[in-house]
């Protein structure tokens, strides 16, 4: 499984919460620390945008791709 902390932690700064990590949404102009980070369910949720996930919706959204255009593993 992948480690999202680590994964968001390469675009935006994360500080401690109580439960969850929390920082800027990279995914729109946000100056509130809407993105929360759940390293314990390696789950996502910004309350800005909407945009929440795992490891791999977190990438499709900073890399803008989807699915059907993401690179296939062998």
């Amino acid at each position: 499984m992948s480690d999202l902390v680590k994964i968001v932690s390469k675009h935006i700064t994360l500080r401690e919460g109580r439960k969850t990590l929390k920082g800027n949404c990279p995914f729109h102009p946000d100056q509130s620390d809407s993105f929360m980070v759940s390293p314990e369910k390696n789950l996502f949720k910004c309350f800005g945008c909407g945009k929440e996930g795992g490891p791999v919706e977190f990438v499709m959204w900073i890399e803008n791709t989807n699915f059907g255009n993401a690179p296939k593993r062998e």
